[in-house]
C-alpha cells in the first residue's frame, strides 16, 4: 500500500510539473554563515514585467516584520544567458523583467532567532514563532514565509518544494502532500497562503501521533537537552484534546493537525515564549524547564492555539480570507480571533474538568485587572483593531488576550442568562462556523448584525455599546447574573508578607524580592531589600514543591503579635554570592485595600443557580 501511494504522488508531481508550478530548492545539509542557499524556478509569464515580493507581514502576527530584511545575494539567471533586468523597489519586493527570460532565481536567507534583520541590533526582532531556525544537523524550524517569495497575481499557483536533508531528518508540519525519501523530501502546496500557513520542523524526529475523534494529531519535539518528549506533550494534551473535541460538538473541523515543539536552553532574542496558530498546526518556542513544570503552561497554549481551527480558519473578516501580504489591512475583530479563543480556552478546559470554576473566575479576574492596569479601558476594541498596525496603537494589543477574553466571558454568561442556558459562545461559534466556513469571508461592518440574528437584541446592544463603543465592560452586572458579587473597593485589616512583589529564581529554585516599592509597615520592620531570597520562613525550608503550603499556612495560622522570621540569601557585590541573614519582626494588621474584587452570594435565585451550572458546565 505504502508503494502504491508513493508511486500515485509521483505521478501527480509528474502531472502537475507544468509551467503554471513554482520549484523551490533546499538544501539543509549546505548551512553557511547560518544562511541557506534557495533556488526558485519559477512559473512561465504573460507578462513582460513581474514583482517577486517577500511578505511583509504574515496572518497571525499583528505586527509588520518586512522579512525581505533577511534576504541576501538576491540574483536572477536568464534562459541562455539573457540578462534580466533587477529593480528592487523596498526592502522587500523585486521588479523583473523581462520576465519570459527568467530561467531562474537564487538568494540566502539568514534566520531570525539569533539575529535580526539583516544582522542590525536596532532593527525590530521577530516573535520566535514567526521566524525561523537554522541549526547544522540538529533543528531547522522553517516558517515558510521566511524563506520563500512569491510573484503577485500568481499568488494562486501550485508550490513544489524540494529539501535535501541530513540522513535520518524528518519533515514535520501539518501539509499531507508529502514524499518523504531518506535524503529529499518533496512537498506540494496548492497556493501561497497555504505555503505561508504551513511550518514545517526538520530535525532528527521525536514525534507521537494521536487519534482525536477523526483527526489525527501529530505531536513533534526538538529539545536540545532531551528535558522534554513529544510521549509526555501527547499525553498532556490527549485529554485536552479529547474536551475541545466535546467543546466543539464531538468532532473537528480538521482531519490532520501537527503540534511542532522548538524547546530552547537559551534566552530568546524578543525575550518572549509563545507559540503561532495555522490552521492545521501550531508552532511553539518555549524554554526548556523541568517537564512537569511546563504541563499547565503547554495546555494552556495549545488550547489557545488549537482552537484557531474555529477563528480564523472557519471564521474571518475579508482582510484574512483576502489577505495581503505586502499592504496589509486589519479586520475589526481581534476580539474574536484572539479574545474568544483566549476564553474558549480556559473555559473549554472548567467545562472538561481540567480546571475548576474557581480557576476559571480567577483567571478572568487576573485578566480584568491587567486590563485594567496595563491598557486603555474607554479605547473601542474594533477600532484598536483595525489600526493596531500603528506603533502608538500596537501598544494595546496584548489587550486581545485580557479584555478580548472578558468580551468572550461576558458573551457566554448574558447568552446563557437569555436563553435559559440552552445557549451560550460554543453555540454561536459554531452557527457563525456554518454561515461562513474556510471558504466564505464575512464583511467587518456585517458581522455584529450578523450575530445579533442568531442571537438576541441585547447582544447587539452590548456589542455595539462595550466593543466598538468606548464604554468599559458592565462586569458588575454580568457576574450578578451568575449569583457573584464583584467589589470595586474593599478595604481589610490583615497579615501580610511585608507588601512587597516576589518573583522567582530559576537558578536557585527560589522566591526573591524585586520591588519593595509598595513595602507596607511590616515589611520595613523587617527591613526586606531588592534581591533578598527567601530560604525558611518561621523554620521551614521554601522549596518549589511547599511553598504552597507554607505560605498558606502562614496565613492561616499567624496572629498579630506572633514573632515571624525570615532567613533570607542576600546578594553580595561578587555575581552569584550570597550573605545569609535572618530577619525578625513581630506581625502586625496591615490596612489593606484591594480593588475589583468577587464574592459568592450565599443565597441565588434559581435563574442565577441555572445560569451558572450551564455556564461552567457543574
Amino acid at each position: 500500500m505504502k508503494n502504491t501511494l508513493i508511486l500515485l504522488f509521483t505521478l501527480l508531481i509528474s502531472i502537475i510539473k507544468a509551467d503554471e508550478n513554482y520549484y523551490y530548492y533546499v538544501n539543509l545539509t549546505n548551512l553557511k554563515n547560518d544562511k541557506l542557499l534557495v533556488e526558485l524556478v519559477p512559473p512561465t509569464f504573460k507578462e513582460n514585467e513581474v514583482e517577486f515580493c517577500f511578505p511583509a507581514m504574515v496572518p497571525g502576527t499583528y505586527e509588520v516584520y518586512d522579512f525581505g530584511k533577511y534576504i541576501t545575494n538576491f540574483k536572477v539567471y536568464g534562459k541562455k544567458g539573457a540578462e534580466i533586468k533587477v529593480q528592487k523597489l523596498n526592502v522587500n519586493c523585486y521588479k523583473l523583467s523581462p520576465s519570459n527570460l527568467i530561467e531562474k532565481i537564487t538568494y540566502e536567507v539568514d534566520d531570525t532567532f539569533d539575529k535580526t534583520g539583516n544582522g542590525k541590533v536596532d532593527e525590530k526582532t521577530v516573535f520566535e514563532p514567526g521566524g525561523s531556525n537554522f541549526e547544522e544537523n540538529k533543528n531547522f524550524s522553517i516558517n515558510t514565509h521566511n524563506l520563500f517569495g512569491y510573484f503577485k497575481n500568481y499568488i494562486k499557483n501550485n508550490f513544489i518544494l524540494e529539501f535535501t536533508k541530513p540522513i535520518g531528518f524528518y519533515p514535520s508540519t501539518g501539509l499531507s502532500n508529502i514524499k518523504v525519501n531518506a535524503d529529499k523530501d518533496v512537498i506540494s502546496v496548492f497556493n501561497y497562503h497555504d505555503l505561508v500557513d504551513s511550518p514545517i520542523m526538520y530535525t532528527i524526529p521525536d514525534t507521537t501521533s494521536l487519534q482525536v475523534a477523526n483527526a489525527q494529531v501529530l505531536v513533534s519535539v526538538y529539545s536540545p537537552n532531551k528535558l522534554i518528549n513529544s510521549k509526555f506533550i501527547a499525553n498532556t494534551l490527549k485529554e485536552l484534546l479529547d474536551i475541545q473535541r466535546m467543546y466543539l460538538g464531538g468532532t473537528l473541523p480538521v482531519d490532520k493537525y501537527a503540534f511542532l515543539f522548538y524547546f530552547t536552553d537559551k534566552p530568546t532574542l524578543s525575550g518572549s515564549a509563545g507559540a503561532l496558530e495555522h490552521s492545521y498546526s501550531s508552532f511553539y518556542v518555549l524554554y526548556e524547564n523541568d517537564s512537569t513544570r511546563l504541563k499547565q503552561e503547554i495546555r494552556d497554549v495549545a488550547a489557545h492555539e488549537f482552537f484557531h481551527i474555529v477563528t480564523p480558519l472557519n471564521i474571518h473578516a475579508k482582510q484574512i480570507g483576502e489577505f495581503d501580504f505586502n499592504n496589509p489591512t486589519m479586520s475589526e475583530h481581534l476580539w474574536l480571533y484572539e479574545g474568544m479563543t483566549e476564553y474558549a480556552a480556559h473555559h473549554a478546559q472548567c467545562k472538561g474538568g481540567l480546571i475548576t470554576v474557581d480557576d476559571l473566575i480567577k483567571t478572568m479576574m487576573e485578566k480584568y485587572n491587567n486590563s485594567l492596569v496595563a491598557f486603555n479601558d474607554t479605547m473601542s476594541f474594533t477600532w484598536m483593531s483595525k489600526n493596531v498596525l500603528e506603533d502608538k496603537i500596537h501598544i494595546q494589543y496584548n489587550n486581545v488576550y485580557e479584555k478580548g477574553a472578558l468580551i468572550g466571558m461576558c458573551l457566554d454568561i448574558m447568552l446563557r442568562d437569555l436563553s435559559n442556558g440552552n445557549y451560550g459562545t460554543q453555540n454561536l461559534m459554531k452557527d457563525l462556523a456554518s454561515k461562513y466556513g474556510k471558504n466564505v469571508s464575512f464583511n467587518d461592518e456585517d458581522l455584529f448584525n450578523d450575530i445579533e440574528k442568531f442571537t438576541y437584541p441585547e447582544i447587539g446592544v452590548f456589542l455595539k455599546t462595550h466593543v466598538s463603543g468606548k464604554t468599559p465592560l458592565p462586569i458588575d452586572k454580568i457576574f450578578e447574573k451568575i449569583g457573584i458579587t464583584f467589589i470595586k473597593e474593599e478595604k481589610s485589616k490583615e497579615i501580610t508578607l511585608g507588601g512587597v512583589d516576589y518573583g522567582f529564581d530559576e537558578k536557585t529554585q527560589r522566591l526573591v524580592v524585586y520591588n519593595t516599592k509598595q513595602m507596607d509597615d511590616f515589611g520595613k520592620m523587617l527591613k526586606f531589600k531588592n534581591g533578598d531570597q527567601l530560604v525558611k520562613l518561621n523554620g521551614k525550608v521554601i522549596d518549589i514543591i511547599n511553598i504552597k503550603n507554607i505560605i498558606g499556612n502562614y496565613f492561616t495560622n499567624t496572629k498579630e503579635g506572633d514573632l515571624v522570621t525570615f532567613e533570607i540569601a542576600r546578594p553580595k557585590f561578587r555575581k552569584g554570592k550570597f550573605k545569609y541573614k535572618t530577619l525578625k519582626a513581630n506581625a502586625i494588621m496591615i490596612n489593606v485595600v484591594r480593588k475589583n474584587t468577587i464574592k459568592v452570594n450565599e443565597n441565588i435565585t434559581d435563574k442565577q443557580k441555572l445560569t451558572l451550572k450551564t455556564w461552567a458546565g457543574l
